[in-house]
């Protein structure tokens, strides 16, 4: 399955001010991520995707992505098993003249046998453990992120 959304953004629209927008999708595996930047764009208009609150796309806290003129694509492993079904694009746009409307894909595949054509070389129970095993570490990233947040917010940090 391909998810996409297309998000229109205004111009002036401050990273403080970003625009959020949810894009529904199933349970499964992501195994490529989309995201295009029309001609115009001049590296002024931003997107991020979360999972929640937990930044995915890219991984770098605090990073989002910006071009002009490409689509910027490239196959991930992203288990996406617990509801809800759906990831956050985070939207922004310093041009002061123009809007910018970004296209947002998200590949998934959501059968046990689907999943597996994307690491042929490892049985499904090994499949299976090494996604249980990122799901782990994914989730434990997005605690100790979300725990952050919480003290930035509080002022501890």
């Amino acid at each position: 399955m391909i998810y996409t959304a297309s998000i229109l953004t205004e111009a002036n629209t401050a990273e403080a001010s970003a625009k959020r927008t949810v894009l529904r999708v199933g349970k499964g595996l992501v195994w490529r991520i989309e995201a295009e930047f029309p001609p115009g764009c001049a590296g002024l208009a931003h997107l991020f995707i979360s999972d929640g609150n937990y930044q995915v796309f890219p991984a770098t806290t605090g990073e989002s992505f910006a071009s002009d003129g490409t689509v910027i694509s490239f196959d991930d492993l992203y288990l996406k098993t617990a509801a809800p079904f759906e990831f956050v694009v985070t939207t922004w746009n310093l041009d002061e003249a123009w809007p910018h409307t970004l296209h947002v894909r998200v590949a998934m595949a959501s059968s046990e046998a689907f999943m597996s054509r994307y690491m042929p070389s490892i049985s499904w129970e090994k499949f299976n453990e090494s996604m249980q095993e990122a799901a782990r570490v994914q989730e434990a990233e997005k605690e100790a992120q979300l725990e952050a947040l919480g003290k930035e917010i509080r002022g501890e940090g």
